[in-house]
């Protein structure tokens, strides 16, 4: 189920206000993956980061003059979230049209500014056009930065099936700016600290300690303790093998919602689901249990929990999340959460104890 690999294959660099003129880390990024030659350069943006970065668009453009890129089309800036990667293939094939439009070829770059959403939207076009073109990718949510710029792969949702279409995408290089997340929503800020709980339960059991005693913080929008965080989930994952803890279920549940809930909430659901199921069948310890949950319902990333009840009481269709899973996977085997840091794989979820499972949960949410 995890990649065998466990280091990361391409440059990464955490660098706080990339566009500044005198801050050459960006500039040196794209020289270095552009194939031949000065980087030539497509870019992809985020709405919300246009829209919440006064002054972006003429910053980025006097960057790439002061460092002699050229920027080949003015930027393609499309709506963030879900909805993108849910509404037939509109907005991927808007995105590959103006590619193909911008003349970007094999040796030029995509840049990929954005949340999760956009940096799959961007790069499921950029994997289609010419064959594929070299993209680099610049995260601006907390979730974007800990998890969603090192997926190997960019995917677009069919109907209730999230990311049902996924096409290999390995980007060249990632460019995290930390700066970004200060202008996120709070719901998206706090959502973003349950991917480094749910990687750190299973992957990094200190990790998931230091994150626990870091949850008041995040939840406060302490910017340094999320730097930190995000720069800890990188060295993490740079010794770590990668295990899709919970993906299953926070799949299912999204598309149950059609997509209203976010990923981020679905995410600390799913966590906290799995992992008192882990815990009926004795591979989880309730101390820890308690520490994983506590620290997502500690730093806000529960938040959607009251609002989801009728997802939670679905137990037939929730289960369809495995059936989904197995269809990717080949097979219905999970992976679970075991010692703290340590995963295990079960191959046949007993469907009948998660149905007990979610009936406590509900019961709990709802303060019965």
């Amino acid at each position: 189920m995890a990649r065998k690999k466990t280091e990361i294959g391409y440059p990464v660099a955490i660098v706080e206000d990339a566009f500044a003129e005198g801050n050459a880390t960006l500039a040196d990024a794209l020289n270095a993956v552009a194939g031949v030659g000065a980087a030539k350069v497509a870019i992809v943006a985020d709405a919300n980061v246009v829209q919440r970065n006064e002054g972006l668009g003429l910053k980025i453009g006097k960057y790439f003059k002061a460092h002699g890129i050229t920027l080949a089309a003015p930027p393609v800036v499309v709506s963030g979230g879900e909805k993108i990667k849910a509404d037939g293939l509109q907005c991927a094939t808007l995105v590959a049209t103006s590619l193909i439009d911008a003349r970007i070829g094999a040796n030029d770059v995509v840049i990929a500014l954005g949340g999760g959403s956009v940096l799959d939207v961007a790069g499921y076009a950029a994997a289609q056009v010419r064959g594929g073109l070299r993209l680099l990718r610049m995260p601006t949510t907390p979730a974007a930065m800990i998890d969603a710029a090192f997926a190997d792969f960019a995917a677009v949702d069919g109907v209730a099936v999230k990311d049902a279409l996924s096409v290999r995408c390995v980007p060249y290089a990632v460019i995290i700016d930390p700066t970004f997340a200060n202008t996120v929503l709070d719901g998206v800020w706090w959502a973003g600290f349950g991917e480094a709980v749910r990687y750190a339960a299973v992957c990094d059991a200190p990790l998931m300690r230091r994150l626990a005693k870091r949850a008041e913080a995040i939840k406060a929008r302490d910017f340094e303790v999320m730097r930190d965080v995000v720069a800890d989930c990188l060295k993490s994952r740079g010794a770590a093998p990668y295990v899709p803890f919970a993906q299953w279920c926070a799949a299912r549940l999204e598309s149950m919602s059609g997509y209203k809930l976010p990923h981020g909430y679905a995410i600390a659901i799913a966590i906290c689901i799995d992992c008192a199921y882990a815990v009926k069948k004795g591979y989880m310890d309730e101390d820890d249990q308690e520490l994983v949950c506590r620290a997502l319902a500690d730093c806000g990333a529960l938040d959607g929990l009251s609002h989801s009840h009728y997802l939670i009481s679905n137990h037939e269709s929730l289960m369809k999340g495995i059936d989904a899973w197995a269809l990717v996977h080949g097979s219905e085997a999970i992976p679970l959460p075991g010692a703290l840091g340590k995963s295990v794989e079960e191959g046949s979820p007993d469907r009948a104890a998660y149905a007990e499972v979610l009936a406590d949960l509900l019961s709990v949410s709802r303060g019965e």
